[in-house]
């Protein structure tokens, strides 16, 4: 077996002493933080949930949240037990402000409301990770909203999207040490000052009058020469019945005429067609 070095012993035993605080000590596992900005209010929306570790009963921890914060929600169990939905008070510490979690169910969730947005095109956004007890391994989700130009984050990310085409940046923390800080910066511009959901909604009511007007010119593709209105026929119909009663009428009279020309009118003797005088009277006829 190959002997370690001292200098080996050395960066080891430094390495275990630095990185164990931060894993093995966690009791908080499969934490998960969702940052969205702009989504269906004009504010921020955090999500952090997570799974706790029980064995001792509860855990009880601080929570470092932005200063700007107006309301943070807490909710305790899954969706097969009888969930807590608590609203949590804030407390100011050091010009600082914390909230207070009192973890006795696994899983958990915690929703963070704050809104450091200006009337400023310009958005610059820092939500701070800090917790009064050490995180293992976890991952920050930043959403880019839909209506944002120039989106940038401070820290290595990888990115993705959904089915709506909006993309996730995710970052990878190894870990976190007790009352250790780090921040999320992100900036973008708004130029409409919309949210992502007004803007689906906007996307939604133009592909709504779209296909309106397709379905129009599906309507209007047939020729209005082609298409004859239904009272044409029978007006058709009535001057040939005009037409063919006059030509009988007119047979009758020519036809009587003639067989008035075929007997006297004095004598009623019977003529023939070319005769102009009564051959038995004498009468002109």
């Amino acid at each position: 077996m190959k002997i370690l070095t001292k200098m080996q012993k050395y960066l080891f035993s430094i390495f275990i002493l630095l990185y164990s605080p931060i894993t093995a000590g966690s009791k908080i596992s499969d934490l998960n933080v969702y940052i969205y900005p702009e989504y269906y209010y004009s504010g921020i929306m955090v999500e952090i949930n997570g799974k706790v570790d029980l064995s001792d009963g509860h855990l009880s921890i601080e929570m470092l949240v932005p200063a700007m914060t107006d309301s943070v929600f807490f909710v305790s169990g899954s969706s097969n037990d009888e969930s807590e939905v608590k609203a949590l008070d804030i407390k100011d510490e050091n010009s600082m402000r914390w909230v207070h979690l009192d973890l006795n169910k696994s899983p958990f969730r915690i929703f963070v409301f704050y809104n450091p947005l200006n009337s400023s095109i310009r958005r610059d956004i820092q939500y701070p990770l800090q917790f009064s007890t050490s995180l293992g391994e976890f991952h920050v989700f930043v959403q880019e909203p839909l209506i944002s130009t120039n989106f940038y984050i401070d820290l290595e990310s990888t990115s993705n999207k959904d089915q709506h085409n909006i993309v996730f940046h995710q970052i990878h923390f190894q870990g976190l040490k007790e009352m250790s800080k780090e921040m999320i910066n992100l900036t973008y511009d708004n130029l409409s000052g919309k949210t992502t959901m007004q803007y689906l909604q906007d996307r939604l009511t133009e592909n709504s009058i779209d296909n309106d007007k397709v379905t129009q010119l599906k309507n209007n593709k047939i020729p209005k020469r082609h298409r004859i209105p239904l009272w044409e026929p029978f007006a058709v119909l009535g001057i040939l019945s005009v037409l063919v009663g006059g030509l009988f009428i007119k047979n009758n009279q020519n036809m009587n005429y003639n067989n008035n020309k075929s007997f006297c009118s004095k004598c009623g003797n019977k003529l023939d067609n070319s005769d102009k005088y009564c051959s038995t009277c004498g009468s002109k006829i």
